[in-house]
């Protein structure tokens, strides 16, 4: 498996750069703060790309990172209730007990 994933990624990287090569015509890049003349659309491109890869990656950092903290409180909450289930479970057998030697004496 990741041996298909290694090659779908040397493809997808290789038509990448093939669409890149292939657009060298040059815009005008408008900015709100800033006019960039004459530049090539390979370079926008790989920008665009760049940019929202990033922006991906930080969301899918940010949902892990929060599901993790979101089971680790699930745990911390069911060992709490397991350790108090355990506990009654206990009560109901130390008093069926006492209640016994209480009778023989």
């Amino acid at each position: 498996m990741k041996l298909i994933k290694i090659f779908g990624g040397l493809v997808l990287v290789l038509l990448v750069l093939f669409f890149l090569m292939r657009n060298t015509d040059l815009v005008t890049v408008d900015l709100v703060f800033k006019v960039y003349p004459d530049i090539q659309v390979a370079v926008v491109m790989l920008g665009a790309i760049s940019v929202g890869t990033i922006i991906g990656y930080a969301v899918a950092v940010t949902n892990i990172l929060s599901s993790k903290a979101a089971l680790r409180g699930l745990k911390t909450k069911n060992k709490t209730l397991s350790d108090e289930l355990n506990d009654l479970r206990n009560v109901a057998i130390d008093e069926s007990i006492n209640e016994e030697d209480d009778g023989e004496l």
